[in-house]
């Protein structure tokens, strides 16, 4: 039997599902592990903290991993700095580490859209300061979407219209320390020719407007397995489409897709590399638009809400009605990168 490892935060917790029981306590262990026995993968469940480079090798080793959303993110700091060495270790780490540092980080997710030429018929910029952003203003056109770089649910994002609303905003989402702010004033006047720090160095993104939207589609793909619901702009929102309740979306066939929305995914999906994959996309009648995405730890309600998945034969995406747990749609799907992953690196070896 193959061994895969899989990385837990201090409360035992490993990724995301909607209704988990306790509350936020991520995916049932002993049901993912049934789920891998099944495709002949023993688990190893280990806390972050239990790795030691200095005294275990895992190179080779394929790793799972979770990430984090806390408060500040100050755990996540901590799970990137684990799976980054563990890769740079020789790990086989899954997804890559560059999907954990895009994760509820969307300006290096919007870099990651540049260098993997995910699509190029929608424009971003990111800004780590308001200095950053001055020196830009000239280049802005609006209305323009801003987005603070952490937040989930539509928190963040706002539609600005005028270059004082967008000063305004950088300014709204900094909290300034005032000590430190006083200090570095004081090295202004002690060193001459000192630059002060930007007093508003929070990092964002200012991303295109596509007007006259009403709606967007979530997509997953698991696989082989692709789950998608709509979510309409509802009124007092905005242009948020997400946030606006589980209740309120369509699911599956419901979803009413358009053609095209499908194929259009699953080449981002191809292009990222990855066993599994959460993308954003608008349509404006024209042309489909890559929003955001996040390729682990993201949320899984489509799959509870949905009565099955669409999957991909020769005549096309068929429609399977089979509502499954996400440990087996999870499971499943590492597996499948594996395997394929395989087929390309025929040197790779499963550590049993």
């Amino acid at each position: 039997m193959k061994s895969i490892i899989a990385l837990m935060d201090y409360k035992a917790k490993f990724g995301s599902k909607h209704f988990d029981t306790p509350y936020r306590s991520g995916m049932d262990k002993d049901k993912l592990t049934h789920y891998f026995n099944e495709l002949d993968f023993r688990v190893e469940y280990m806390y972050l903290n239990e790795i030691n480079l200095s005294k275990d090798s895992y190179s080779g080793k394929d790793v799972i991993y979770t990430s984090s959303e806390d408060i500040g993110y100050k755990y996540k700091s901590y799970i990137e700095d684990i799976i980054f060495a563990l890769e740079l270790s020789g790990a086989n780490i899954i997804p890559a580490y560059k999907h954990l540092r895009a994760n509820n980080n969307k300006v290096f997710m919007e870099l990651m859209r540049e260098f993997e030429g995910l699509t190029n018929n929608i424009s971003a910029q990111v800004f780590g300061s308001m200095k950053d952003l001055l020196m830009h203003l000239d280049k802005i056109t609006y209305p323009i979407v801003f987005k603070t770089s952490e937040g989930a649910s539509g928190t963040g994002v706002s539609l600005i219209n005028t270059e004082k609303e967008l000063i305004a905003k950088v300014k709204q989402i900094n909290q300034r320390d005032y000590n430190k702010d006083l200090r570095d004033y004081g090295r202004s006047l002690k060193h001459k020719g000192y630059i002060r720090e930007s007093l508003y160095r929070q990092k964002f993104i200012l991303q295109e407007f596509i007007p006259d939207l009403q709606n967007d589609w979530k997509i997953y793909i698991f696989g082989e397995k692709l789950y998608v619901f709509k979510r309409p702009l509802l009124k007092g929102r905005g242009i948020k489409a997400s946030g606006g309740g589980y209740d309120n979306y369509f699911y599956g066939l419901e979803a009413e897709a358009p053609d095209g929305l499908f194929d259009f995914a699953q080449e981002i999906y191809t292009k990222m590399n990855v066993p599994h994959i959460s993308i954003d996309i608008v349509f404006d009648g024209r042309e489909f638009y890559l929003i955001e995405f996040q390729s682990l730890y993201f949320g899984t309600a489509g799959i509870p809400y949905s009565e099955g998945y669409f999957t991909l034969k020769n005549e096309g995406w068929d429609f399977v009605t089979n509502k499954l747990e996400i440990e087996k749609v999870y499971a499943d799907s590492i597996v499948q990168y594996l395997e394929k992953e395989n087929i390309k690196n025929p040197e790779h070896i499963y550590h049993s």
